[in-house]
């Protein structure tokens, strides 16, 4: 796990991308049959951007629109702050952040850890630069330079409750002894940086793929288009054979499921899909539940982009289902709440899982060459032989796992992977462990967390069992029931609960449908 020391003062708007996850073989279909006028080559490569490369398409994004910035304030005579950035200035940043890693954890290696969160040397100075441009001009270091009347309009109540005491108290002891103290660095990087770049976004003009972008262009910032190609030769250095697997794996099943709703007449217009979409993001409208923390966090999607082209095809097949409040509708909650009642209701499964990790343990990461998970698949092998002669389980798992003890930099009283004796805990929690989320349920159409949920004996062994950190053996130890049943016809939130999760279990098994036939 990186340091959040390495990237503190870089404060980016949104959480970092969760990792892809998985490796299954991919099919090629037919394109969608309208509205798709880009080749299937260029949606390759904006799927290598929005997934390996998004934390750095957001990078650039801010980079365009800062730059905007920086001219608008020029031509209007505001201030604008030191924005020359000079190289050593980007070096000793660069030091800092090794020194305070190293402290934190001699083991890890830095740029490892640079690589694991996205960047190439080059874009993670590029990032360190921009950061720094940024500090300068909203937050110069003598308060007397603070650009206020932005200030106020950017930051608004956080201005008002928060900072104009701060700025006035740094302007006091500054008349009174010549001096200020620096700027909280917490305060910059978890409020106030986040919120200025959240601001330049709301206010910048931004499209993207899914806004209809032509061949050739994967971001277009103000009206200034940026060449797929050109974005695609800055990731490439971290883009693995892997993430072009699961790429032309996403490309494929977004495009199988396309065509079988156009066939069906299920498919929404862009139209129709973009106003669901804005109805979805509408009920995360206040920090620090935001639509995109939801989506890349909790959902587990490598960027918006990529989210919004599941979204379209997950809402057209709700077309197919009966509508809600009919009898059909209504008997297929009663048996979605026979089969995951356990699930909504706050069940927990202790399990134990010996883990042959497909991933650099250090970093998370798969190597940029090769099959990683034929190696797993080999020491898979070795464990199976060796549970199969009567090898305690226990044994096997302290001596194979490849699950840490505790996860490096985690906070005190977090729930640890303990080598695989895996805490009791509910499906969604157990979820994280096995590295798995809705994004992979979708582009692998299994989740090993339910087998073990819903369906797996107590004390029997399975596996091996190929997922989204490389294999896994388990063994379900205790499971405790629920703790409250939902109310569907009663309680509005719990509706929400089942029939979300009814959505997707039936879209999940329509694509796994369209795959078998």
């Amino acid at each position: 796990m990186l340091s959040s020391l390495l990237l503190s003062s870089l404060c980016l708007p949104t959480p970092c991308q969760a990792a892809p996850a998985g490796q299954v073989e991919s099919t090629t279909t037919t394109a969608p049959t309208s509205e798709v006028t880009i080749s299937r080559e260029e949606r390759l490569k904006r799927t290598y951007i929005y997934t390996a490369g998004s934390r750095y398409i957001l990078q650039r994004t801010l980079e365009e629109l800062l730059k905007d910035e920086i001219q608008r304030r020029k031509d209007a005579g505001l201030f604008v702050g030191k924005v020359e950035i000079a190289d050593d200035l980007v070096e000793a940043e660069v030091e800092s952040r090794m020194q305070a890693l190293k402290e934190q954890d001699a083991n890890l290696d830095f740029w490892d850890q640079v690589a694991a969160q996205g960047f190439t040397p080059t874009t993670f100075r590029q990032e360190l630069r921009r950061s720094i441009q940024a500090r300068n001009m909203y937050f110069p270091e003598d308060p007397t330079d603070w650009p206020v009347e932005m200030l106020k309009e950017v930051l608004g109540d956080t201005w008002d409750n928060f900072m104009a005491k701060t700025h006035e108290d740094f302007l006091a002891q500054k008349e009174e002894t010549g001096e200020f103290p620096p700027l909280n660095e917490q305060t910059l990087n978890m409020m106030l940086m986040p919120t200025i770049w959240n601001y330049l976004l709301k206010h910048g003009d931004v499209q993207y793929p899914s806004d209809g972008l032509p061949e050739g262009v994967v971001l277009r910032v103000n009206e200034r288009d940026v060449a797929t190609e050109e974005v695609l030769a800055t990731i490439e250095p971290f883009l693995s054979d892997t993430d072009r697997e699961w790429a032309e794996l996403f490309v494929d099943r977004i495009d199988m499921a396309t065509v079988a709703l156009q066939e069906k007449g299920a498919w929404l217009s862009k139209e129709e899909s973009d106003a669901l979409f804005a109805k979805e993001a509408a009920e995360y409208n206040s920090p620090p539940f935001t639509h995109e923390l939801v989506v890349l966090q909790f959902l587990g999607y490598p960027s918006m982009e990529i989210y919004k082209q599941f979204f379209r095809v997950r809402h057209s097949f709700r077309n197919l289902l009966p509508a809600e409040g009919t009898d059909a509708f209504k008997g297929l909650q009663k048996a979605q709440l026979a089969e995951r009642g356990e699930f909504y209701g706050g069940a927990k499964v202790q399990v134990d899982v010996i883990l042959l990790s497909a991933r650099d343990t250090a970093t998370g990461k798969f190597p940029l060459h090769g099959n990683p998970y034929q190696q797993a698949k080999e020491r898979a092998q070795e464990v199976a032989e060796i549970l199969s002669e009567g090898t305690d389980f226990d044994q096997v798992l302290m001596e194979y796992s490849d699950y840490p003890e505790k996860v490096p930099g985690s906070q005190a009283g977090m729930p640890q992977p303990n080598h695989g004796h895996l805490p009791a805990q509910t499906r969604n929690d157990m979820r994280g462990f096995l590295g798995e989320s809705d994004y992979t349920d979708f582009l692998f159409g299994y989740s090993i967390s339910d087998d073990i949920f819903f369906r797996a004996e107590l004390g029997a062994i399975y596996g091996p069992i190929r997922g989204p950190l490389g294999y896994y053996f388990y063994r379900v130890v205790q499971r405790s029931p629920a703790t409250r049943t939902l109310d569907v016809a009663g309680v509005e939130r719990d509706a929400y609960i089942v029939n979300d999760d009814l959505l997707t279990t039936h879209f999940l098994d329509f694509l796994s449908q369209l795959q078998n036939d």
